[in-house]
């Protein structure tokens, strides 16, 4: 009897390890989950960068055209207003249409590119924040198995406690990451393209 009695104590603590066993290996699937989506949101970061960067790139390097373009037609005014013969007249007018009709074609181009380049920006905005997010859910979840480790070592309840607590914790933050909207910022889409007509201003016409 004395023997049996001492064997429903062992049977309990075993259950109660095995218990907290399943919960770290629960814990465990969860934090490769979030870590995942914090790779893949840093990924999306880096290429959203990217093409907004090109996107803004190549915006200026149309306006730049575009301000090339208007010095051009600006001197062939300055020579129709003169004396020009009939064939450099005509010369000039067809240059100046066709210059005028470039320029129109880069102001819808600069448009779109413009929206484009400043969804691209703000979607990289939204992956970064979502991927410090998913890494601050990650932090607790690593503390959360640490702790559950240590009441296995030390059977003390009190850090199997406190890991469910940042077991919580981390979930709560993985899924505040999800709940993180696109901010928009309509003062910042002209910071880029506002640098190329004073670099532009120096170039003379040819």
């Amino acid at each position: 009897m004395s023997g049996h009695g001492h064997d429903v104590p062992h049977h309990a603590e075993n259950h109660e390890q095995k218990k907290i066993g399943i919960f770290i290996s629960v814990v465990a699937v969860i934090m490769a989950v979030v870590t995942s989506l914090a790779n893949n949101q840093s990924n999306e970061m880096i290429i959203k960068q990217v093409e907004a960067s090109n996107g803004f790139s190549w915006y200026q390097s149309k306006r730049q055209r575009s301000y090339m373009n208007e010095l051009e037609i600006a001197r062939i005014d300055r020579e129709m207003a003169g004396a020009p013969t009939d064939a450099q007249r005509k010369l000039l007018e067809e240059t100046r249409s066709r210059l005028k009709a470039k320029n129109s074609e880069y102001e819808k181009e600069n448009e779109k590119i413009r929206s484009d380049s400043e969804g691209d920006r703000q979607a990289a905005e939204l992956a970064a924040h979502r991927h410090h997010q998913f890494e601050f859910a990650e932090v607790a979840l690593h503390i959360a198995v640490v702790l559950c480790s240590l009441t296995l070592l030390t059977e003390m309840r009190l850090f199997y406690q406190i890991g469910i607590t940042a077991t919580l914790l981390g979930v709560a933050l993985a899924g505040y990451g999800f709940l993180i909207k696109p901010h928009a910022h309509d003062s910042g889409s002209d910071a880029h393209p506002a640098a190329v007509a004073p670099a532009a201003s120096h170039d003379k016409p040819h």
